[in-house]
C-alpha cells in the first residue's frame, strides 16, 4: 500500500523551498535576460516565496487545505512572467489535488496533472523556461515514484532530472545561448525544489551545485538583450471573474506579448507587456473586480540597464506634469500616485487618465487620492541603488501628499545616506513640479557635484509658480486644498476662482471671476505681464481634460521672444483634485538682480 502523506512533513518542505529561492534571489537577478533583461526575475519570485512564508498557516496539517492556502498566497504575491507561471502551477497542484486520493499517489499525480495548467497560462508556452523544468521535475517524479513507490526517493532522483533540464536551456534560446546562461526562471524553480527536497528527506545540509554559479561573475556585465517590443510590464489581480481564462486570452491576444493568466474565477493574476496599460485594464473589469495592479516600465529599465545617462537618477512622482517623451528621453524616474475610486486602487497615468476620471467621476463612486505604495518606492530605491552614484527624488508639495514623508521613512529603513541620497519637497504641483524637475535635469547635465544640484533646486523651486483657472469648486473644497469657509463663499456667489500655492505649498485662492473663461483672462494678463518685463525663464500649461482650452491659452501666451515650452494633460490626482476642464499655467521667475 502506498505510504500516507504527512500534511506537515510537506508543509516544511515547501517553506524550505520558499526560504532557499529567497536566499538566492541576488543570482536569479544577475543572470535574468529572457524575455526582458531586467534584473528582476529573482525579486519577483522572492516576492512570490515570501507571501507563501506569510500567508500560509505554519499550524495546518491538512495537506488539502495547505495546498489551497499556498495556492492562493502565490497568487497574491506573483509578479513578473515566471512569477505568474509558477503560482499557476501552484493552483493546479490545488485542484488537482481536490479530486483525487487524499495521499501520495494522489499528491504525485497533482504535481503530474498541474502541468498542463502551467502550459496554458501563455498563449505561445516557450521551452527552455521555467516551463521547461516544471514538465521534467514533474514528470521525472511521477515515473520515480511509481518504480519506487517512495516519494521520498523519487523527489531526489528528480531533482537530478530537473538538474539537468535546467543547464539545458542555456542551449534552447537564442539570448540564453548569447549569455551562456541559463534562464533565470528555470533555475528559481529548481532552487525551490532543491529546498523542498532537503526538507522532505531530512537533508537539510545538501546542497547541489549547477555550473551556472561559476559563470554568473564573468557574464553579469556583458549580457546581450533586445530592447522589449512593448514598454510596460502590466500585472493586475482580478476577483470574482465572470469568464474563463480562455476568453479573457481571446480578448487581449492583439494588446502586446507575454500574456499570462493564472489562477480561477475566484481569484485570476493577469501579466502582459503591452503599450497601453489602461485599454488592458479597460477590457478586464469588464469581467471582474480589480484588487491590484503593478505597471513596470521596461523600456525605461532596458535604457538604464544598457546605456545610463547621468550619474544621478532623477525621481519625481506622478503629479509632476511632464511630457511622457522628455521623461524617457532623460531617464525621469516617476512614483505612480495611486487613485481610488470607490475601493478600486488606479496607478496614475498608467492605468488612468484625465479622461477616466471625467467618466468614473460622473457616477456616484467617491474619488480620492493616495500616496505611492510602500512596495513601490522600496522597489524602485533598490532598482536605482546600484544603478547610480547618487539618486535625487523632488515630491509634489508636503502640504498635499504624504510622498515626501514616506520617501524620507523608506530610505531611512534602507540606511541611505545624504551624502548619496536627498528628498526635496518641491512645495509645488502640476506643471510647476515638472518645471522644476526640467531645471533639475539641466543641472544634472553640466556634472556639478550631488550637494550643489540639491542646493540649486532648492533655489529655483522658490521662483516657481502655479495659477489654475478651475471649472468646478467642489473638488477641490473636497480633497482640501483650499480652505471650505472661502470655498463654499465662492460657491454660493456662483464665483470662479482663481487657485495657486503659498510659499509653504498649500492651497490659496489667488482671485476670482463671473466664469472660467474670466479667471483663465486674469491669469494670461499676470503672465503677460512678466513676459513684456522678461521676467520670466519658463512656462508650461497643463489641462484636465480640456486640450482646446490649454491650446486657446498657449497661443495667446507664445510671444516672440517667449514660447510656452509644453502643453500637456494633467495627472488624474491632480483633475481628481482640481475637477475636470481645469486649466493650469505654471512659470518660473527669473532670478533677483
Amino acid at each position: 500500500m502506498l505510504e500516507e502523506l504527512e500534511g506537515r512533513r510537506v508543509l516544511q518542505s515547501f517553506f524550505q523551498g520558499a526560504s532557499t529561492l529567497i536566499d538566492r534571489k541576488e543570482e536569479l537577478n544577475k543572470i535574468n535576460v529572457f524575455p526582458v533583461a531586467d534584473g528582476d526575475t529573482g525579486s519577483n519570485l522572492a516576492c512570490l516565496m515570501q507571501a507563501i512564508l506569510d500567508g500560509v498557516s505554519p499550524d495546518l496539517s491538512s495537506l488539502e487545505l495547505i495546498l489551497t492556502e499556498v495556492a492562493d498566497a502565490a497568487l497574491l504575491g506573483a509578479r513578473g512572467n515566471s512569477g505568474i507561471i509558477f503560482a499557476q502551477y501552484l493552483n493546479g497542484i490545488a485542484q488537482a489535488f481536490e479530486k483525487t486520493e487524499k495521499n501520495a499517489d494522489g499528491f504525485v499525480q497533482s504535481l503530474n496533472h498541474a502541468v498542463s495548467e502551467a502550459y496554458q497560462a501563455l498563449l505561445e508556452p516557450k521551452e527552455g523556461t521555467i516551463l521547461t523544468v516544471i514538465r521534467t521535475w514533474a514528470e521525472a517524479v511521477h515515473k520515480a515514484f511509481f518504480e519506487e513507490h517512495s516519494l521520498e526517493k523519487a523527489l531526489i532522483s528528480a531533482r537530478t532530472a530537473a538538474s539537468l533540464a535546467m543547464n539545458q536551456t542555456e542551449f534552447q534560446l537564442e539570448i540564453l545561448r548569447k549569455n551562456r546562461l541559463v534562464d533565470s526562471g528555470a533555475k528559481g524553480f529548481y532552487l525551490f525544489i532543491e529546498g523542498f527536497t532537503v526538507a522532505f528527506s531530512g537533508q537539510l545540509e545538501s546542497r547541489v551545485v549547477e555550473k551556472t554559479d561559476l559563470s554568473i561573475t564573468a557574464f553579469q556585465t556583458e549580457m546581450v538583450s533586445e530592447r522589449p517590443l512593448y514598454r510596460y510590464c502590466t500585472e493586475l489581480l482580478v476577483k470574482n471573474v465572470a469568464v474563463e481564462k480562455d476568453v479573457l486570452q481571446e480578448k487581449l491576444k492583439n494588446a502586446g506579448d507575454s500574456l499570462i493568466l493564472a489562477g480561477n474565477r475566484r481569484v485570476m493574476k493577469l501579466h502582459i507587456h503591452t503599450n497601453h496599460p489602461r485599454r488592458v485594464l479597460n477590457v478586464v473589469e469588464q469581467y471582474g473586480e480589480l484588487t491590484q495592479q503593478k505597471v513596470d516600465d521596461m523600456l525605461l529599465q532596458f535604457e538604464v540597464n544598457n546605456q545610463r545617462k547621468y550619474p544621478i537618477a532623477l525621481v519625481t512622482d506622478s503629479i509632476a506634469d511632464l511630457p511622457e517623451e522628455f521623461l524617457l528621453e532623460e531617464q525621469v524616474h516617476v512614483l505612480p500616485m495611486n487613485i481610488l475610486v470607490g475601493e478600486t486602487s488606479y496607478l496614475d497615468k498608467l492605468t488612468i487618465d484625465s479622461s477616466l476620471i471625467k467618466e468614473k467621476s460622473n457616477g456616484s463612486e467617491k474619488l480620492s487620492t493616495a500616496q505611492p505604495t510602500l512596495k513601490s518606492v522600496d522597489a524602485l530605491l533598490s532598482f536605482l541603488e546600484d544603478k547610480y552614484e547618487a539618486i535625487l527624488v523632488v515630491t509634489v508639495s508636503s502640504q498635499l501628499s504624504g510622498t515626501y514623508q514616506l520617501v524620507n521613512q523608506r530610505a531611512k529603513a534602507k540606511g541611505l545616506t545624504n551624502e548619496k541620497f536627498q528628498v526635496i519637497d518641491s512645495k509645488l504641483n502640476s506643471a510647476a513640479q515638472g518645471l522644476l524637475i526640467q531645471e533639475a535635469v539641466k543641472l544634472i547635465k553640466r556634472e556639478i557635484p550631488f550637494k550643489e544640484v540639491c542646493a540649486e533646486v532648492r533655489k529655483i523651486r522658490e521662483r516657481c509658480f502655479i495659477y489654475v483657472a478651475v471649472a468646478d469648486l467642489t473638488p477641490m473644497l473636497e480633497s482640501g486644498r483650499i480652505p471650505k469657509k472661502i470655498g463654499r463663499w465662492a460657491q454660493r456667489l456662483h464665483l470662479y476662482p482663481i487657485v495657486s500655492l503659498d510659499s509653504k505649498g498649500n492651497g490659496k485662492l489667488s482671485g476670482i471671476a463671473f466664469s472660467q473663461r474670466h479667471s483663465a483672462k486674469k491669469i494670461v494678463k499676470k503672465i503677460r505681464k512678466l513676459q513684456t518685463k522678461n521676467q520670466l525663464t519658463a512656462l508650461a500649461i497643463a489641462h484636465a481634460d480640456n486640450s482646446e482650452e490649454a491650446k486657446r491659452l498657449g497661443t495667446l501666451l507664445d510671444m516672440e521672444r517667449f514660447w510656452v515650452e509644453y502643453i500637456v494633460e494633467s495627472s488624474a490626482a491632480i483633475t481628481g483634485s482640481a475637477g475636470v476642464g481645469s486649466v493650469a499655467i505654471a512659470g518660473i521667475k527669473k532670478e533677483a538682480e
